[in-house]
């Protein structure tokens, strides 16, 4: 397992190297400095989606390493191999969550200009929705190819509009805006954990059985 999250994490720096992720961090203090703490708050809903288009390139990178052909040779379980690429997501996504999350509390410290408890709220949905579009994203990504992304921006795209015209045209809007002022701000994040923790479940099992078939196909053609 650490020698397959190792990989992921070579995959990664080969992609982006020292000059690209010395850009991003110029561009995240920019943001912080210029734009203060509306700055960071920004940061922590946009970066953990534009992570969640990580297995996208982590499976063009497989391709072009030759990783596909010759992972059969190694005594590794495929549940294996597919449970690595969701850790190593769902890690670099936590990670990145918890630095955008230490920005925040230095501008907050600095600036004061919203309450802490906003910071906190909105690093943590930011994590939840890249885990979401993570787990949502994997399967298709076995099952398709890098056309798995495009169908999913597809979906979310919808239900984002979806939602908008709901929330703003019926009744069912306005009665679900009331409640969510009301409910417990806990009680909401731990419902909205345990349905992610459900749907990572659901999602992890149909992303095995698309790459186990996936796997013998391949196999199959080789032979």
């Amino acid at each position: 397992m650490k020698g397959l999250l190792y990989k992921d994490f070579q995959l990664i720096l080969n992609k982006f190297g020292r000059t690209q992720r010395f850009l991003l961090l110029v561009v995240a203090i920019l943001v912080m400095l210029l734009l203060k703490e509306a700055g960071t708050l920004f940061l922590a809903m946009i970066l953990p989606l534009a992570l969640a288009a990580l297995p996208t390139s982590l499976l063009v990178a497989d391709h072009e390493s030759g990783w596909e052909q010759f992972v059969g040779v190694f005594p590794i379980a495929k549940e294996k191999i597919v449970l690595a690429r969701y850790l190593f997501c769902f890690m670099l996504t936590v990670l990145v969550s918890g630095l955008i999350l230490a920005l925040c509390l230095v501008t907050h410290i600095i600036f004061g200009q919203y309450s802490l408890e906003l910071h906190l709220i909105i690093v943590g949905v930011g994590a939840l929705f890249g885990i979401l579009y993570v787990a949502i994203l994997l399967p298709f990504i076995y099952a398709f190819g890098t056309f798995g992304n495009t169908i999913v921006n597809i979906i979310f795209l919808a239900l984002v509009m979806g939602g908008v015209y709901v929330l703003q045209k019926t009744s069912f809007g306005v009665t679900f805006i009331s409640w969510l002022a009301k409910v417990n701000n806990i009680l909401l994040m731990t419902g909205a954990v345990l349905l992610l923790l459900i749907g990572t479940i659901i999602s992890l099992k149909i992303s095995i059985m698309v790459y186990a078939r996936t796997f013998i196909d391949q196999g199959g053609s080789l032979s």
